[in-house]
């Protein structure tokens, strides 16, 4: 789960090269409390070498994090603690590094606000068992000599594969655009080394500007309206089902996947990409519509189908399900005519949304808030925002509608936080 900008994110990351798998739990420490009895829930279960938890969203605060054996009952007094300030909108990583018999605790910063247009932000995380040199092949900046559990600086890289260079072996590692990424440094079984690429946060690779237009108002027919409604609605199962087909196949065209070089190999620590959404459920307000992909208008604005009955993900950013703020868009009305999201508005936190995929599978969400803002101050950081788990926005137009204009006064979106099953 992501946090949302009143939270903060807290996860765990095990970068102790020979220490067996952990449960670690965080308790709260409010303000005057006395000893800690209760080291609260389990933040992560089973923890083995080089894994990383999901993140937590926590309300701000001083917490207790604790590390015990993996399977032990929670009233085992703890291997390891340490306290953790989790600042409103912040994102923290403690982590379990050293060897066995030095084991500490270190509480990690994470940057997940968004690169630039076109780049990813990349860092390296050492938890091989000695120092390491490690550095971008062509880059600007020198190798660093990164000490087990030291923390490289971060630098923003172009979206694509660069090509690190980890002691004296040369290792190509893909990055997307909009992504953080955090590249762990492990030491491999028989030797060697290892470096997996752990995905912190996502967001589009080209966020879209301003506004969504989704709507022409009540009882107007737009120029050619009429025979649009006509002929989109007879073409499209068709239609669907081509920009599926081709979704899924650019899909398996850049899933990441392993490499390797000699003395160091590379492996993705994310599932694959998730299978192209083609239907959307949202039961509270009746909405069963299919999906298609699309992109944006010549202004670079988020541009809904054509099809005011069929809702639209935008393909320039995450699937639904995989980890990001997936968009998805809709016509509230159109040619005088209820549209896929006539009734999105009236959607109430804790609603379920379902995204049907072309595998069979499925992505569950949960509705968090739902917000009518003016089309001329659209929260486009917070709606496209890098986000830490698997989330969702809905978007359609809502308010009063401006005749002279031609268009609503504002947006509704509906933000949903879940994950893939």
């Amino acid at each position: 789960m992501a946090a949302a900008a009143d939270e903060a994110g807290l996860r765990f990351a095990h970068l102790s090269p020979d220490t067996p798998a952990v449960d670690v739990a965080v308790a709260p420490l409010p303000p005057g409390s006395g000893p800690l009895t209760d080291p609260g829930d389990d933040l992560a279960s089973g923890l083995g070498y080089g894994t990383v938890s999901p993140a937590t969203a926590l309300p701000p605060g001083s917490y207790a994090v604790s590390v015990r054996a993996a399977g032990s009952d929670r009233s085992t007094p703890p291997v390891l603690s340490t306290r953790v300030e989790l600042a409103a909108g912040a994102a923290r990583t403690v982590t379990l590094t050293g060897m066995f018999a030095d084991a500490a605790l270190a509480t990690v910063p994470d940057d997940l606000s968004a690169p630039p247009p076109g780049s990813a932000r990349v860092r390296v995380l050492s938890a091989a068992a000695g120092p390491v040199d490690v550095g971008v092949v062509g880059g600007d900046a020198p190798a660093e000599r990164l000490a087990p559990g030291d923390v490289g600086a971060a630098g923003t890289v172009p979206a694509g594969t660069l090509t690190l260079a980890v002691g004296a072996a040369e290792v190509p590692v893909t990055v997307a655009a909009g992504t953080v990424v955090t590249l762990l440094v492990l030491d491999r079984p028989g030797g060697g080394l290892e470096v997996r690429t752990v995905l912190d946060a996502a967001g589009p690779g080209v966020v879209p500007t301003g506004a969504v237009e989704a709507g022409s108002g009540p009882g107007l027919v737009p120029a050619a309206g009429a025979v649009l409604a006509g002929l989109v609605v007879a073409r499209r199962r068709a239609r669907v089902l081509l920009t599926v087909a081709g979704l899924t196949a650019t899909a398996l065209l850049t899933a990441p996947g392993p490499a390797s070089a000699e003395g160091a190999v590379t492996s993705p620590h994310a599932a694959a990409l998730p299978a192209a959404p083609v239907r959307l459920v949202v039961p509270s307000v009746g909405v069963n519509a299919p999906l298609t992909g699309v992109g944006l208008d010549p202004s670079g604005a988020f541009a809904p189908p054509a099809d005011p009955a069929v809702a639209g993900w935008y393909t320039g950013g995450p699937a639904p399900g995989a980890i990001g703020p997936a968009a998805i868009a809709g016509h509230v009305d159109w040619a005088g005519a209820p549209g896929v999201f006539a009734a999105l508005a009236r959607v109430e936190p804790g609603a379920a949304v379902v995204v049907a995929r072309a595998d069979g599978g499925t992505a569950r969400f949960t509705v968090t808030r739902v917000v009518r803002t003016p089309k001329t101050s659209f929260p486009t950081a917070e709606v496209y925002a890098p986000v830490e788990g698997a989330e969702l926005r809905l978007i359609t137009c809502g308010g009063a509608f401006d005749r002279a204009r031609g268009s609503y006064e504002d947006n509704v979106v509906v933000f949903a936080e879940g994950a893939s099953s």
